[in-house]
This record gives C-alpha cells, sequence and structure tokens, in this order.
C-alpha cells in the first residue's frame, strides 16, 4: 500500500458532458492520405489541423432495424406496471430479441444490402441495432460522395471520431438507398489507436461515529479536519437504511451490476485502496468494452477517471461480497447517443446485469447541436428493451441545477434537464445535502445547492439538475404529478461536496483536477467529492442488493411511484421539503415542497423499508386502477 494522508475538500462535478470537440475534413478515400483542413471547432478540444492524418481505410455505423418499436414499448409497459398482467415477469436477452427484435426476414435484407456493396453486419444480440463495416469509399459514395470529418473523442488523445456531416453535426438524414433496408444510421465511426484552490467555509461532518477510514484523512485545511470534510461509507450507509441491508445478511451476494462509463475508465488499484480504508471487500472487476473498445480498463489523461473511481469505489462500499462488478466503457465520440446504444447492449449481452448505473449525461441543447435527437428514440427503444428484461436504469440528473446546459459547456441559463435522466424508461437520481448527527442519525436533508452556503460561486455552483423534460407525463408519474410533462428527479440522495463522498485516485489524477503536488512518494491520494453520479451509483448498489434478495425489479418507476401514492409513502422515504435548485436565476426552478417536487423528486429512500416492499410480487399494493395505456408514437 502506498501512502494516504492527503486530501483537499474541492467539488467535483461529475456529471459529464459530451459533445464533438475541434472537426476537421479528412479524405473520403479508402486510402485518405490527403492533408487535414481546418474545420470550425463546436467544443472544448483544440484544433489539430497542422498535422496530418488520415481517414481509416473503413467505417463501421451503428443502424437501427427495422423493428416494431410500439410493440416493444407496449410489452415494456406491461411487464413494468403494477397489476397488470405479466407484471416482473421478465425475458431472457434471446426470448426478447425473437419477440421484439427484427425478423430474419429484415436482418437478411440487411445484410444483402451489404453484401452488395462489400460490407460486412454484425447482429447486435438484442436484435434492435447492428454494426455495418465497409471500406470508406463505399460509405462515402453511399452519402453521395460526402468528406469524412474527423474530431478528437474521449477517451483523448487516443480516439478519434469519423462521422459524414458538417463541422457542428453528423448527418442525420437516412440515405436513399438505404430507406426500406434500415430505421436509421447513426454516421459516427470510432477508433482507439494503441495505448500511450480557494478560501471556503464549507458545511462539515457532524456525524458520529465516522466509522473505518479516519486514518486515510490525516491532516487539516485551514484548521479544519480533513475528516470533517468527508462522510465516509459507513456514515451514508447507516443514513440510507444501507447498514440495516447488511446486518440482515444482504451484502451483495448474489448481485449482478453494470457501471457504465464513456470515454473514461478506472485506474486499477485504488479501488483496493479505499476498500482497506474502510474496512470492507474489494469486489473483483469485470470490464466489457463496447464497440471499438477494449476488455479492459483504457486510461485517460488528466482527471477524468475520478468519475469511474468515484462510481467503482461507492457501489463496492455497497456490495462488499458481489461476486464480481461489471464495468462496461464506451468510445465517447461524436454522437452521444451511440455511445449510450452500445454501451447498454453491451451491459445486456456481456453482463446480464440487474441494475445498470450510469452517471453520464448531455443538456439537450447539446444533442440538438451534434445531431443526437434525431436518433434518441434509438437509446429509448434500448432502455425499453432493458425493462423488458428486468433491468433497473438508474441515471445521474446532474449538477447543474435546473440549468443543466451551464455544465455542459453551454451558456444556456434557461431552464433545462439533462438526457438520459430525462427518459421515462430510467430512474433519474436528484442530489441533496443530507446533515448527520449522532449515531449518523439524519438530523436534516434538503435539497443540493452550494449556492445556499457559497453565493460566490455563481453560476458554477454544484446542484442536483431537476425540472420539467420534453418527455410526456409517463403513466406511472401521472398519480402525484399534473404537469404534462415528465418531471425529474425521481428520488434522490446526498450529492453534495461539503461534506463529500471519499475517492481514492491516482496523484496524477488528484493533482491535475485539484492543482495540488503530490510528493513523489504516493502511490494514490484520497479526496472529498460529490455530484449526483455519487448519489446514482449508491442508490443503484442498493437497488442491486435488493434484487439479490427478491428477484429482479425491471424499470423501477412504476412500483416507486405506487408507493409514493400509498400509505407507505412516509415509511419508505425521507420527504425532502427544504431547498431548491436555483443556480441561473433565469431558470425559476425548482423548488422543494411537500410530497413529489421537481427538486427532490419523491424524495430519498430508505433502502431497508424499500425492501421489505419488493417481495409481494403477485400482490401488488392496493390503489385505484391505471388508465389504460396511451398510444405510442412512432418514430
Amino acid at each position: 500500500m502506498g501512502h494516504r494522508r492527503f486530501v483537499v475538500p474541492v467539488l467535483s462535478g461529475c456529471l459529464v458532458a459530451l459533445s464533438l470537440a475541434a472537426g476537421v475534413v479528412v479524405s473520403g478515400s479508402a486510402q485518405g492520405s490527403a492533408p487535414l483542413a481546418s474545420a470550425r471547432s463546436t467544443g472544448s478540444g483544440s484544433d489539430s489541423g497542422a498535422a496530418r492524418a488520415s481517414a481509416p481505410g473503413q467505417l463501421t455505423f451503428l443502424v437501427a432495424l427495422p423493428y416494431d418499436r410500439d410493440r416493444l414499448h407496449r410489452a415494456a409497459k406491461q411487464v413494468s406496471t403494477p397489476g397488470r398482467p405479466g407484471y416482473r415477469a421478465f425475458l431472457s436477452l434471446d426470448e426478447a430479441a425473437r419477440a421484439y427484435g427484427a425478423s430474419k426476414k429484415q436482418r437478411d435484407r440487411v445484410r444483402d444490402w451489404a453484401a452488395s456493396r462489400g460490407m460486412s453486419v454484425a447482429f447486435d444480440p438484442t436484435g434492435l441495432t447492428a454494426q455495418i463495416t465497409g471500406r470508406t469509399s463505399a460509405w462515402s459514395k453511399v452519402y453521395g460522395g460526402a468528406r469524412v470529418i474527423a474530431t478528437e473523442g474521449v477517451p483523448a488523445p487516443r480516439l478519434t471520431s469519423y462521422y459524414f456531416g458538417d463541422s457542428e453535426s453528423m448527418a442525420t438524414g437516412l440515405p436513399r438507398e438505404l430507406r426500406g433496408i434500415v430505421r436509421a444510421v447513426i454516421p459516427v465511426s470510432n477508433v482507439l489507436a494503441p495505448s500511450p484552490r480557494a478560501a471556503f467555509d464549507p458545511p462539515l461532518n457532524g456525524g458520529e461515529p465516522f466509522g473505518p477510514g479516519a486514518t486515510c484523512l490525516d491532516g487539516e485545511l485551514e484548521g479544519k479536519p480533513f475528516r470533517a470534510l468527508t462522510y465516509s461509507p459507513k456514515q451514508i450507509h447507516d443514513a440510507y437504511g444501507t447498514t440495516d441491508l447488511h446486518d440482515e445478511g444482504d451484502r451483495g451476494k448474489g448481485a449482478r451490476i453494470a457501471i457504465l462509463a464513456i470515454g473514461q475508465s478506472y485506474a486499477p488499484g485504488v479501488a483496493s485502496a479505499a476498500a482497506e480504508c474502510f474496512d470492507y471487500r474489494a469486489p473483483r472487476v469485470v470490464v466489457a468494452g463496447a464497440q471499438g473498445m477494449p476488455d479492459e480498463p483504457v486510461q485517460t489523461q488528466g482527471y477524468e477517471g475520478i468519475e469511474s473511481n468515484l462510481d467503482l469505489q461507492t457501489v463496492a462500499a455497497v456490495l462488499p461480497e458481489a461476486r464480481r462488478l461489471g464495468f462496461v466503457e464506451a468510445a465517447g465520440g461524436a454522437s452521444f447517443v451511440k455511445s449510450l446504444v452500445e454501451g447498454f447492449t453491451t451491459a445486456y449481452a456481456d453482463i446480464d446485469p440487474d441494475v445498470v448505473t450510469v452517471s453520464y449525461g448531455q443538456c439537450m441543447a447539446g444533442l440538438r447541436v451534434t445531431g443526437d435527437t434525431s436518433v434518441l428514440w434509438m437509446n429509448e427503444d434500448v432502455m425499453a428493451l432493458g425493462a423488458l428484461l428486468g433491468t433497473s436504469i438508474l441515471v445521474a440528473s446532474g449538477d447543474s441545477g435546473s440549468s443543466s446546459c451551464l455544465h455542459n459547456g453551454i451558456p444556456i441559463p434557461g431552464q433545462v434537464v439533462g438526457y438520459p435522466a430525462a427518459s421515462p424508461w430510467v430512474t433519474a437520481v436528484g442530489g441533496t445535502r443530507i446533515v448527520l448527527g449522532e449515531g449518523n442519525q439524519r438530523v436534516n436533508e434538503l435539497v443540493w445547492n452550494d449556492l445556499q452556503w457559497n453565493p460566490s460561486a455563481g453560476t458554477g455552483a454544484g446542484a442536483g439538475t431537476g425540472g420539467p423534460t420534453t418527455f410526456q407525463v409517463p403513466w406511472y408519474q401521472a398519480r402525484v404529478s399534473s404537469s404534462d410533462r415528465r418531471i425529474i428527479p425521481d428520488v434522490v440522495a446526498h450529492a453534495s461536496g461539503f461534506p463529500g463522498w471519499p475517492v481514492a485516485m491516482t496523484p496524477e489524477q488528484f493533482e491535475d483536477f485539484f492543482d495540488i503536488e503530490v510528493p513523489p512518494d504516493f502511490r494514490w491520494v484520497m479526496g472529498p467529492v460529490g455530484g449526483t453520479s455519487a448519489a446514482t451509483p449508491f442508490t443503484a448498489a442498493n437497488v442491486a442488493l435488493i434484487a439479490a434478495r427478491h428477484g429482479r425489479l425491471g424499470l423501477l418507476n412504476p412500483w416507486l411511484y405506487e408507493i409514493a401514492a400509498s400509505r407507505y409513502y412516509r415509511g419508505t422515504f425521507y420527504d425532502v421539503q427544504k431547498g431548491n435548485n436555483l443556480v441561473a436565476p433565469e431558470a425559476a426552478c425548482c423548488k422543494a415542497t411537500r410530497g413529489f417536487d421537481s427538486a427532490s423528486g419523491m424524495g430519498a429512500p430508505d433502502f431497508d423499508a424499500l425492501a421489505d416492499l419488493a417481495a409481494p410480487v403477485s400482490g401488488p399494493i392496493p390503489l385505484p386502477p391505471l388508465p389504460p395505456f396511451p398510444p405510442i408514437p412512432g418514430n
């Protein structure tokens, strides 16, 4: 083990924004020998137009097969809704693909089209998508002689994203000759190259006892003990009922969870250091690379891997007896939707998880810039398939209050939330700041908003994202909301960095992120971070604990909202009634109130109480009958 007494209390806004970096036009020929020509930048990357590069000889594009979307969505709703016939009668991946994916005839048409152009097809096990690989020159002809745009993806600088479109966005229309063959195509190919502080007075940890790990947080900063700026896993577990589950024998045995990362990976070894600090066993990690990524951690430059370290260590502390933890790494290129689709389908096929946790998102304005809004439905369908498989998907709502674009690098202070948290097929996890006292009992819990104690932070302050989305109100949320739009978050948990969540990281990550030098003999260091990407893996891991006891839970929201509308609500959720997530005044949203609201959703779950309600699948909580399912609009 290396040294470990070094920390700085700085908040990490962990919801990652994915947007196009500076694009460059390259040759569309198979040889691809033309020099790069500068193109207009649409992101934060640097223009590499001075260098010489070429398009690869082949490109691999993701396509949506022509399956029946309406039938898929209806089946997913049926299996997810308490009281409906077939509730929680989940399917295997093979069963779901045969029942709701593309037919053999439809697949044959895709295969024949590709073969006639010298291309090959790899069909995804979900039956919903496929990867078509062909020569760059052949794809250029399909796209009317268009040239290829190249942009730096993540992990940078090893990944290059090649796509057809303009310098700002990918081509969104379906080429004429593919009409009737596939439903949509994302013309983006990701290629991975071979491997190469301010004064403040924050809220402190008033909970006791701290539990194991205090010696890993020795020292002081501006007269404050480091441990006072961090909650230990034990303290968080005590407050939210995880300790009770552990005491009842639910410690992760049989749990199956997948951590979905995009363009980032964890640092091997530091998870074991955190486990030793906080006295739990670090489970084995199994890596599954999505298209273009290997089945091993792909390290990024700088601090980005802190996010994946946070995800992995938070999950491991809840599931110390899990046989393994699944880690899926998708490339972060010119299409965020492509990354999500490939990440989820890889998780289904390679991990077969009860739960998927996602700490990544993009505001809707960013998706419009890249052209992803036109293919958003592809990921909606893949997540709906997850409901059929019984896989619960939990997504971080974001760290920008009611103005999600602010932390995505887009200066739009208006009211907007992020995707995929906005989707009705996921459970969006928002953020609070929990205040602990003696015995680690909850003294208070309020909406996370750092402006409440640090007004100088301005629009850069961290706050739990919430508010209305662009999706119509789902059938399950209509029970508790009068809005005609889906509202997020659904649930909340501690996300503040003051006190923060402890994360062990490499010295390089620490120095780059916190701008503080680490002594040369340190192998790892620990610091407190925050964000809804701490609350989300914590919540997801507890759901995995419950699923290991009672079986898969699938889409959680219909069940959770049924509880919220019943007499069981008060004993299962802590109703957050204080605080707001207003960072940019123009947003004019959102304030915590009694019951469900757009700042804290249903509130903070007590996972031990939630587990008690998970067992009776055949006997749902008695409530008025649900209205009929509304028709599902096609694409």
